[in-house]
């Protein structure tokens, strides 16, 4: 179990620091992707976006820190990431029953609509915030062997790449 929450650490640390500093880089089209949810709450819901923004590039990148910190910051971070996980499972699911037309813009750059195809990423997202939130108690920390912080590393590389790109991948393995 140690081993898994160890990938799941680094898995989830790598998405959420790649999203928050690719949000930050692209502030106009993370803003513009908030308003579109919010404005499904409510016309005066829609001067939240900028602030929203902010504090959602702000809370990933600081739940990436605490799922790389000291042990006494993994279980925080984990719990952390169960909420912006399932939060933005959430917000795929009110967008796609809604049929919102609002653009991804989850990693910075708009790449399709959010919908279905980002319920399908963000699910074992999230399972793997259960997984380690579960785990983080119990697993023993003690130093883990060399290979195996190879191996959870490089688990975690392609876990954070497929996460990052997954709308490109889904659009190319949908061309004809």
């Amino acid at each position: 179990m140690t081993y898994a929450v160890l990938m799941a650490r680094l898995a989830l640390a790598g998405v959420l620091l790649v999203s928050a500093i690719a949000k930050a880089r692209s502030f106009g089209e993370t803003r513009a992707m908030l308003d579109g949810l919010l404005r499904r709450v409510g016309p005066g819901a829609r001067r939240l976006a900028r602030p929203s923004a902010v504090a959602l590039i702000a809370v990933e990148g600081v739940t990436a820190v605490a799922l790389l910190g000291p042990v006494q910051t993994v279980r925080p971070g984990f719990i952390a990431a169960v909420v912006l996980t399932a939060g933005f499972t959430a917000a795929a699911v009110v967008a796609t029953v809604s049929r919102a037309e609002v653009s991804c813009a989850c990693f910075g750059r708009p790449t399709a609509r959010l919908g279905r195809r980002h319920i399908v990423r963000n699910t074992p997202l999230l399972g793997l915030a259960a997984l380690g939130l579960g785990g983080a108690g119990a697993a023993s920390w003690t130093s883990p062997a060399l290979p195996a912080v190879v191996l959870c590393a490089a688990a975690a590389v392609v876990i954070t790449v497929v996460t990052a790109f997954f709308d490109d991948i889904a659009d190319l393995l949908a061309a004809p």
